[in-house]
């Protein structure tokens, strides 16, 4: 009963019954009604509380002497049947002084509640303003002791931060890339880093969404290190959501809460809101760079029947969201899997540096060796990595490599030497300079850049640069 006055709210205004209504006091014992003139008590239990106060069928309740209470000072007839209801009723371990009006005139009752004291009378803090206008005195001094033990328990309750700053990159449709994140072919992972005020005294952390698709359980191991903070990247938007580009720039949010226990002290629970950046279209702003999960090493090439084992690098346990298995593969033409190598190390955690791997290839004859990582995450979804090659040569086709590279190198002297032969300062003229560039027959391509002329010898995988003088 205690609990349900508080949570009752005032009406916008004092209004007279439309109809009678009868309210009953069952921990009095007792009931009354009110027909907006006159409150008249109905019935009285026997060896109740109202009972042994002397109350009796028929008496009018005129007031309430004691305990002054905000809602009570109008008359009681005014009162709806939640207040009547309320004002009627002694709280727990106190006492009701009802004025009545009986045969032989007018008296005062004192009911004495046989409710006990709840043992935390108030366990959510602070209360609004019309829920304290309805404590008894005693029950204001007891709410302002909770709200001195709460100001204590804040001060010793744990604290947990989170930061976070997650953006999407779509273009036409499909995710070009994370900052702040990774995804799987399903879902959204931001990487979030929580930070708490347990140090080594950390128990567990719980994580939940509202959703339903997050519940986690952190535990001290789950730190890079000893009382430091803790990685995760939670499922937090579906990829069909992100996806649907509402917009050039859209705004999502989740709310996770988070249930934090430390050894000797209270528990703490903590709401904070994880956001979600997408950009749409937008050629002005492009991810970051990423880690590539696989790196090749040493040999750069191979000839046929080379035996030597291909050295690299992979970096699948720094894919966010962390993989469950990944395995390297070998890829034809048309980006299918071809052979499946060798299962990948995932490492005990993201911050550790690429981990060496070795692989024979097939060098039995001339091709071209597609490796990729075919990685499996926790939601059951797959992902290839883009494909890294290696090239399976012949003798002679490195002998002509070697021949074409000599002759590229050789045209592209002989074009130097031939532009400072025809211009004195190539940088004078920029527009002239470039026009005989662009004719040479050695050049295929070109284009100016700051003080600089960028230009592609035939036969050259690569630009070249003529930087120009400064002043």
């Amino acid at each position: 009963m205690f609990l349900a006055s508080l949570l009752s709210a005032f009406a916008g205004a004092w209004l007279f019954a439309a109809a009678p209504f009868t309210v009953t006091m069952k921990s009095a014992g007792y009931s009354a009604r009110s027909d907006g003139e006159t409150v008249t008590v109905t019935r009285v239990e026997p060896k109740s509380v109202a009972a042994e106060a002397g109350l009796q069928k028929g008496m009018k309740v005129t007031g309430i002497t004691q305990p002054p209470r905000g809602f009570t000072r109008v008359p009681l007839p005014q009162l709806d049947a939640t207040d009547l209801q309320d004002a009627l009723t002694p709280q727990p371990a106190e006492t009701l002084w009802l004025r009545v009006e009986t045969k032989r005139g007018s008296d005062q009752l004192i009911l004495k509640s046989r409710e006990p004291l709840p043992d935390n009378p108030f366990p959510v803090v602070p209360l609004t303003d019309a829920q304290q206008a309805r404590l008894t005195p005693n029950q204001a001094s007891r709410y302002q002791q909770r709200l001195v033990q709460f100001a204590v328990e804040a001060m010793r309750r744990p604290q947990v931060e989170a930061r976070q700053n997650t953006t999407a990159y779509v273009m036409k449709g499909k995710l070009s890339g994370i900052d702040g994140g990774g995804a799987t072919p399903l879902w959204l992972h931001p990487s979030i880093e929580l930070r708490h005020s347990c140090g080594d005294s950390l128990e567990k952390m719980e994580l939940s969404s509202a959703a339903g698709n997050v519940n986690l359980t952190l535990r001290p191991e789950d730190a890079t290190k000893a009382g430091g903070p803790i990685q995760l990247a939670p499922p937090l938007w579906p990829m069909q959501q992100v996806l649907r580009c509402e917009g050039a720039r859209t705004a999502l949010q989740q709310t996770l809460h988070v249930k934090l226990a430390c050894k000797g002290l209270p528990p703490a629970e903590h709401d904070f809101n994880v956001k979600l950046t997408v950009r749409c279209d937008d050629l002005h702003s492009q991810p970051g760079p990423a880690q590539p999960p696989l790196v090749l090493e040493e040999p750069k090439d191979f000839l046929v029947g080379d035996t030597t084992p291909l050295q690299m690098k992979v970096f699948a346990h720094q894919l966010v969201p962390r993989p469950t298995e990944a395995t390297l593969v070998e890829l034809d033409a048309q980006g299918q899997v071809l052979r499946r190598l060798t299962p990948v190390p995932m490492g005990k955690n993201a911050h550790e540096p690429g981990l060496p791997l070795q692989v024979t290839l097939d060098t039995t004859a001339r091709r071209t060796a597609r490796l990729a990582l075919d990685v499996r995450f926790s939601d059951g979804s797959t992902w290839l990595s883009e494909p890294q090659t290696r090239e399976i040569r012949t003798r002679a086709q490195v002998e002509g490599l070697r021949r074409e590279a000599l002759e590229t190198n050789a045209r592209a002297s002989a074009f130097l030497e031939e532009l400072n032969d025809t211009f004195s300062e190539p940088c004078d003229d920029v527009p002239t300079t470039m026009k005989w560039i662009l004719a040479h027959p050695a050049i295929e391509a070109a284009h100016t850049g700051f003080r600089k002329l960028h230009y592609k010898v035939r036969g050259s995988s690569h630009f070249s640069v003529f930087m120009c003088g400064y002043d």
